[in-house]
């Protein structure tokens, strides 16, 4: 009886943790090369002390340093994270919001229906902040250095010992898991809140321009609440990064202010609103799908 039950339990949990790891590693296939681009010159306007076209930018950037070395610096990088991520993501996305919405009391739930969602996109923050952040590290080194070089011998050789080496790889560890908790929670609640405003029952599929409206009204709550803690994030992690590591995190989104003024905080949001765009347009249709497959839809 045990073992049959174990079964049951193993089949209930396995098969969607599997189902949801092959549709992640299939939407970056599908959706990283253009990805990249567009973090790639996000990041350089974020680093850039001077406010430069996006045009220009990318001139100057295949001008000096050609397609593979220059428009897709740090495509390695961002191709294992990105794998990573999304090997982990969608498990977590579809499986921990269910968890915490059987956890929790139906009385919590009832007068905050999100609770569930907001919990989920802490708890993936956390995660991901640590696993990801010398990843993350690397991958900003690499889009922001002016000339190719190895990331690591470059850090290993301006440490004194491991420790100081694990430490710099770490930079910025703080900005990135603010940047995390607010991305992911903001983005798992308008995501729930979206979706089921379109829907007359939890288990209708979305339509096409339904998909479309969903990715859209999604992405702009995102870029106003997020881009300014990646701006800081970006700035933490860059090559030219001497002015910045020492301070807190106050002090650097003053600094931020101080040496670009608002439009520091939102540098590279044309790129990030395109960016999200097309994420979210892989994003949507597949979330609803495993979510009406494999979690708890419910109406907000």
């Amino acid at each position: 009886m045990s073992e049959s039950i174990y079964k049951v339990r193993t089949q209930k949990y396995l098969k969607p943790i599997l189902e949801t790891q092959i549709i992640g590693i299939s939407r970056v296939i599908l959706g990283l090369p253009i990805d990249h681009v567009f973090d790639r010159f996000k990041t350089l306007l974020q680093a850039e002390s001077t406010q430069s076209s996006m045009k220009q930018l990318f001139k100057d950037t295949y001008r000096r340093n050609g397609v593979l070395k220059g428009v897709f610096a740090g495509f390695s990088s961002q191709i294992s994270i990105q794998l990573f991520k999304q090997y982990y993501r969608w498990p977590m996305m579809i499986l921990i919001p269910k968890y915490y919405k059987e956890l929790l009391p139906s009385s919590w739930i009832e007068n905050h229906p999100a609770l569930h969602k907001g919990l989920a996109g802490a708890t993936i923050a956390l995660f991901e902040s640590f696993v990801t952040c010398p990843l993350e590290r690397i991958k900003c080194q690499l889009m922001t250095q002016h000339q190719s070089k190895s990331i690591l011998k470059q850090l290993w050789r301006n440490e004194r010992s491991l420790s100081h080496f694990v430490r710099n790889l770490y930079t910025g560890m703080e900005a990135m898991v603010l940047k995390q908790v607010v991305s992911w929670t903001n983005y798992l609640y308008w995501d729930h809140k979206i979706r089921y405003f379109f829907k007359e029952n939890p288990s209708q599929a979305l339509t096409l321009p339904q998909i479309a409206m969903c990715s859209l009204l999604t992405a702009v709550p995102n870029i106003l609440l997020v881009q300014p803690f990646d701006a800081v994030k970006t700035a933490y992690q860059m090559e030219q990064n001497g002015n910045y590591k020492q301070l807190t995190i106050p002090q650097a989104f003053v600094k931020v202010y101080k040496d670009k003024g608002l439009i520091g905080y939102y540098a590279g949001w044309q790129l990030r609103l395109s960016q999200f765009i097309v994420q979210a347009a892989l994003s949507t249709p597949v979330m609803d799908y495993l979510e009406r497959l494999h979690g708890l839809p419910n109406e907000l």
